[in-house]
């Protein structure tokens, strides 16, 4: 099945939004600066240059430490450099000089996530929570780590808290559906997918994953029309499919076949 992270953005394409962003400071101000040097940063990041993206962003945080986008920049240098405890050291000293700071720690919990450090990361969400209880995005991240560490249960309790404080949370509705179509409980994952297709009716993932859902019930009909939707959305998915395990029993159909040829 394949795995979706609702909440985990690619860090260079954060850190390059953020650099390029609109709210520039004044010129000639340390913060001015610091956004040139990131923006170095990020360039030297797409290039595959992670030695020299290091010292760029090094640069950064010397002018002005507060800057969060050169704290990622250096943990993720550090991380394709193999050096991920150094950087998982930057991440923890820039949380710690402002630790009641939701946002850093949401900054944080991402960088670790996408890294694929879910252990840590889901350490980083737990304390987002801890800070904004009534928020959805923690709880919603929070379970996408659980997912990855295979705890269903509190995964679906996460997520469940998501969509209680924001119903239309679609990228909660669509994660609660993957872990209870893993767990065969196929009638409520197409309930949640339901929800999210509702909620935003161009997610390919919704229907691919709500045609699992159907096919491992044995509904052909539906299995096969909501694949052909993801297909439109999404053409990539037609060789994915042939090999998804959600739709071994419609591998020998000449239906989908058709569909996936």
């Amino acid at each position: 099945m394949k795995n979706k992270l609702w909440l985990m953005a690619v860090c260079s394409t954060l850190l390059a939004a953020a650099a390029w962003g609109q709210n520039a400071p004044a010129a000639g101000t340390n913060a001015d600066t610091a956004v040139t040097y990131v923006r170095k940063g990020t360039q030297f990041i797409n290039q595959h240059k992670p030695g020299e993206a290091l010292k760029a962003f090094e640069q950064a945080s010397a002018l002005q430490p507060d800057n969060e986008w050169a704290a990622l920049g250096q943990y993720i240098s550090l991380v394709q450099l193999k050096r991920v405890n150094d950087g998982a050291k930057v991440l923890d000293n820039w949380v710690a000089a402002k630790a009641d700071d939701p946002q850093r720690w949401l900054c944080k919990a991402m960088a670790e996530a996408q890294t694929d450090r879910p252990e840590a990361a889901l350490k980083s969400f737990e304390k987002l929570t801890e800070l904004q209880p009534n928020e959805s995005g923690g709880w919603g991240g929070k379970g996408e780590m659980l997912v990855a560490l295979k705890r269903d249960d509190e995964a679906l309790k996460a997520f469940d808290r998501a969509i209680s404080l924001n119903p239309k949370h679609e990228g909660a509705w669509n994660d609660r559906g993957g872990v209870l179509l893993r767990l065969g409980k196929y009638d409520e994952a197409i309930q949640s997918y339901d929800k999210s297709i509702n909620l935003a009716p161009k997610w390919e993932d919704s229907f691919y994953h709500r045609a699992c859902a159907y096919a491992g019930k044995g509904d052909k009909t539906n299995a096969l029309a909501d694949l052909k939707q993801a297909i439109e959305l999404q053409p990539s998915l037609k060789a994915e499919a042939v090999k998804e395990a959600g739709f071994k029993n419609l591998q020998g159909d000449p239906d989908f076949k058709k569909l996936t040829e």
